[in-house]
């Protein structure tokens, strides 16, 4: 669908050259990406592999959606039997240019067959009725999906639909589209709607409802189709690319792909029969799968370094640690010379300390590019010595600039006194002597 307001890219545009993001951050895949936003993680152990323009804003299309799901599941009960009604005046309002299956006036569906149409075939018309069903209004169900995306902390974005139709008020980035995926992978529903590649949902003569992602379906994935594939979500609408929201799992190892921004025609203008969205996360996950490693870089439990420490008796060193087992995925050639660390930490401390304590933060580089951050933390427990203190105290007070300036004084003092007192006694000697 083409662009329907030039103010906002105009707009955008100058968002871009104003806020430019980084256009790789860091990224151990050796190859060409397509798409413009990636962003790629461990979901085990949450730490990400490749990040490519992961701030910036875009249109989100259809992983709209997820967002929808959230809404609905946690403002609904009784799914599985709860039937909605699909009234015309519903239907009405959907863009024409909306994608998934279409559904008809009167159709009675439940909401949990509404959410696999929404989800499975990306159909703009369940989200339509699920929207209205929930929210009273498309208005104030995109108010709940907007305050849903505040509560999980994305920054950037904003909904205008619940369907992903184009908007100049309707944006998003890899990284809160993560954030997103992430907080509905808590759902076991969720999990087990967008894994499945068909579904049948009307109970007539229609067709089931079959995926949109051709990753996941075996029947007509073609070359697209990944064993290692579990699901989620397919975008697309000409502003915003071909995007692509997956997990993939092998060998007990589960990672999670964002991909936004595929380009959908060539640099000069043809139309490209290719899914590059597919292309770019197919690649991604084979060079994953054979690739990288985890790698446990520093344990909580051995110390990482020291600073100084007072109060403590017999002690004036202490032992810091990661506040957790700090581990990386890396590749398997990578060169364990080039990792540095860096410190935030205090000169030093004082006594009390308890084990746990956060004392400052590390970061771990690789090449240039963060690679893991974590908060460091006393190793040890130490009482304060309070005689140390005194000690201490008295050296400060004896040492202190005022103490020096008041002594100097009274020394001047009392060598005066002396002195005029030296003074004093020579006088009435004299005068004894002259009589």
């Amino acid at each position: 669908m083409k662009t329907k307001n030039l103010f906002f890219t105009v707009l955008a545009m100058l968002t871009f050259i104003l806020n430019p993001s980084p256009s790789l951050a860091f990224n151990f895949f050796p190859y060409n990406l397509n798409s413009d936003s990636v962003y790629m993680l461990n979901f085990d152990k949450k730490l990400p592999v490749v990040e490519k323009n992961i701030n910036k804003r875009r249109s989100p299309a259809s992983l709209t959606k997820i967002m929808t799901f959230i809404v609905t599941y946690e403002n609904s009960t009784n799914r599985e039997n709860t039937k909605v009604k699909v009234s015309q005046e519903v239907l009405d309002g959907v863009d024409p240019e909306s994608s998934g299956v279409k559904l008809k006036e009167g159709d009675e569906i439940s909401i949990t067959n509404l959410l696999n149409c929404m989800m499975i075939s990306s159909s703009g018309y369940a989200a339509a009725v699920l929207a209205h069903h929930i929210g009273g209004s498309i208005e104030n169900f995109v108010e709940m999906m907007n305050q849903k995306a505040r509560d999980i902390e994305c920054n950037d974005t904003h909904f205008a639909n619940p369907d992903g139709i184009y908007s100049q008020n309707q944006y998003s980035t890899a990284l809160d589209i993560y954030k997103i995926t992430n907080y509905a992978m808590q759902n076991p529903e969720f999990i087990d709607i967008v894994g499945k590649s068909e579904c049948n949902i009307f109970g007539d003569e229609r067709d089931p409802v079959v995926t949109t992602n051709r990753m996941l379906d075996k029947k007509r994935g073609g070359k697209y189709y990944c064993p290692w594939v579990r699901g989620i979500k397919t975008g697309y609408i000409e502003d915003a690319g071909r995007c692509l929201v997956s997990y993939a799992v092998k060998d007990n190892t589960t990672y999670l792909a964002v991909v936004m921004g595929s380009p959908t025609r060539d640099a000069q203008g043809n139309e490209l029969e290719e899914n590059l969205a597919m292309i770019d996360t197919l690649n991604l996950y084979n060079w994953a799968f054979s690739s990288l490693k985890s790698t446990l870089l520093y344990s909580k439990n051995l110390p990482l370094t020291e600073i100084n420490m007072e109060f403590a008796f017999g002690k004036d060193k202490l032992l810091l640690a990661p506040s957790s087992d700090v581990y990386i995925v890396v590749p398997e050639d990578l060169n364990e010379e080039e990792i540095s660390i860096n410190y935030e930490l205090p000169e030093s401390v004082n006594a009390p300390i308890s084990k746990g304590d956060k004392i400052g933060q590390a970061e771990v580089n690789y090449n240039g590019s963060k690679i893991a951050s974590f908060d460091i933390v006393s190793l040890e427990t130490f009482k304060k010595s309070y005689i140390l203190l005194i000690v201490k105290t008295l050296k400060d007070i004896v040492t202190s600039k005022v103490f020096i300036s008041f002594l100097l004084l009274v020394s001047a003092f009392i060598i005066c006194y002396i002195f005029i007192m030296f003074n004093c006694n020579r006088s009435r000697t004299k005068k004894k002597k002259s009589k």
